[in-house]
């Protein structure tokens, strides 16, 4: 990789993740030889990654631009996944003692994270408060207190010599959010009157007209609808929404029903906000899981995790009857309180036409206010403009559509397209008293991580993922004589997933591919038949080109060859 040169007493700014999609937020930004990490977040996989949980990006960059000393700390903005999740990956890949600062809900939720993953060395967790400030040699970090659909969120200031930074996080204007803690406008508006150079705004909700709803709203909706299910009840929403969670407590109470929570991150996160007294549960309403046969339906709310249709999730699980102590049955209520990330509207399709067929009654954004978005609307947007007055503007967390919207936006707020970039992850802009310059492009990919450790897959073995899923696998056995270089007994042929045709015809296609692998194998020089390793792709090339030729289809080919 060409090593990018940087300009002294400038601010370089490098995105990792998030802009031009949704998910893996992350950014650098460096002064001089002093550099912190805004976030560093994981994204869900698409459809088309099967086996993969989480995408993360490629943090060895660092490495490979000499960055990883100057790396002075990671600053979290707030405990969604999507900042969050790539952390102790990160961490990984510097290989260093590393500081981490966060509200104290974040420092929690990052604690559980690398206990998950057995990575709590080289790890310093610092927790700050809004309105405090941090100062990594040239840079003065100022935590700024927003409302989100997650308490303890952060709007983040940064102050140098050459030029003050302002990321916004992800934010909303709640002026009635549920745990009392607002936005300050008046931190806002002092770094605005202090001189805002270049502002890193959120554009997720950028087409939205108006204002984003209260997180108020959707208490009394969801009260609305549990009070007249005469059945239990299934809610699903993301673990880390405590504030969704504390009203679906109180509505408990107040309607005489038991809660229960399923599924494990739910749990984890339940119990981390817990014991930092982010949630206060009303007595004798929570119980657990293996409690839910003792109670009637009626008298029952079931929280879960699921509402991205998660294959492995407690709600996707519960809709196929595989959980042993809930089902879903007629009359029920389900409630996904979330919105559907872009890339899963397919597997959410899935479970709510299924569990329409079980006969529940299902609520979810499109038809029920029953999730209010976290991200600040086109109003809210335009407020954050007047009182912050940028000179540069570059929109992040979003698509290129949202952000080609929030540049428009900016415009409209009356702020020159010379003055508006917009770019994606890799690109590198260097922030001077004078201007703002691209200044060239890093290649920064992404890691597909499966199970809950560090295990990456590599990309030709999801292309073998893709192929199996698609077209199956064929299976070729077959065992060598090394003396004699000739087969020992028949070819054995294996397929999973392919060719669903009559027992007859599939005999008949069983015994034409026998011929061609034996045909094919005796066509080999007698010395190169006992060797597997030049022999096997020989078979597997014949074998590819007939079932292309017959069926236009491309299974994966795996030969066995034994040599006795």
């Amino acid at each position: 990789m060409e090593i990018l040169p940087y300009r002294r007493d400038t601010v370089q700014v490098i995105p990792i993740g998030g802009l031009g999609e949704f998910g893996m937020n992350s950014m650098f930004l460096r002064v001089n030889n002093a550099g912190i990490i805004i976030d560093a977040g994981a994204m869900f996989p698409d459809y088309d990654q099967p086996g993969i949980d989480v995408v993360i990006p490629d943090f060895s960059f660092f490495e490979e631009q000499g960055l990883t000393d100057i790396v002075k700390a990671i600053v979290i903005t707030h405990a969604h996944e999507d900042h969050i999740g790539a952390i102790p990956f990160l961490c990984q890949d510097l290989n260093r003692d590393i500081d981490i600062y966060g509200t104290k809900l974040t420092i929690g939720f990052i604690k559980k994270k690398l206990e998950e993953h057995n990575f709590e060395h080289n790890v310093n967790l610092h927790i700050v408060n809004a309105g405090e400030s941090v100062r990594f040699d040239q840079m003065k970090v100022n935590f700024i207190q927003v409302t989100h659909s997650i308490v303890d969120s952060l709007a983040i200031f940064i102050e140098t010599p050459f030029g003050n930074v302002f990321h916004t996080g992800d934010f909303k204007i709640d002026k009635t959010p549920i745990d009392n803690r607002h936005f300050d406008f008046a931190g806002f508006a002092k770094a605005g009157e202090r001189g805002v150079d270049l502002l890193f705004a959120d554009s997720t909700n950028v087409e939205r007209k108006g204002y984003t709803l209260s997180e108020r709203v959707v208490g009394e909706s969801l009260e609305k609808i549990i009070a007249s299910s005469k059945s239990k009840v299934l809610v699903a929403c993301f673990s880390s929404h405590i504030h969704r969670v504390q009203q679906i407590l109180n509505v408990a109470r107040k309607l005489n029903r038991k809660v229960a929570l399923v599924g494990t991150s739910l749990i984890n996160a339940f119990n981390v906000a817990k014991g930092l007294g982010y949630l206060k549960i009303p007595p004798e309403v929570l119980i657990s899981e293996r409690e839910i046969p003792d109670f009637s339906p009626e008298r029952l709310i079931i929280i879960t995790t699921g509402s991205q249709g998660e294959p492995m999730s407690a709600l996707s699980r519960i809709v196929r009857n595989e959980h042993k102590k809930i089902k879903v049955e007629e009359g029920d209520t389900v409630i996904i309180s979330a919105k559907t990330i872009p890339g899963n509207e397919k597997p959410v399709l899935k479970i709510i036409n299924t569990l329409y067929r079980k006969g529940a009654e299902v609520f979810y954004e499109e038809v029920s206010e029953v999730h209010v978005s976290g991200h600040a609307s086109r109003e809210e947007l335009k407020m954050v403009f007047s009182m912050l007055k940028p000179r540069f503007f570059i929109p992040v967390h979003g698509a290129m559509k949202q952000l080609h919207h929030h540049m428009l936006l900016a415009r409209e707020m009356g702020l020159h397209k010379r003055n508006i970039r917009i770019i994606e992850d890799g690109d590198v802009v260097e922030l001077s008293k004078n201007n703002l310059r691209y200044v060239g492009r890093l290649q920064i990919g992404k890691r597909l991580i499966e199970g809950s450790g560090f295990d990456e897959v590599e990309e030709i073995a999801l292309k073998d993922r893709r192929r199996m899923a698609e077209d199956g696998i064929i299976i070729v056995a077959m065992v060598v004589d090394s003396n004699t270089a000739k087969l020992n007994g028949d070819v054995e042929i294996i397929t999973r997933g392919f060719i669903l045709l009559s027992d007859s015809e599939n005999e008949d296609e069983i015994n034409a591919m026998k011929e061609i692998v034996v045909e094919k194998f005796y066509m080999l020089e007698p010395s190169m038949r006992v060797d597997w390793e030049y022999a096997r792709p020989h078979i597997r090339s014949a074998l590819k080109k007939y079932i292309r030729k017959r069926f236009n289809a491309f299974p994966l080919i795996l030969p066995i060859i034994l040599t006795v």
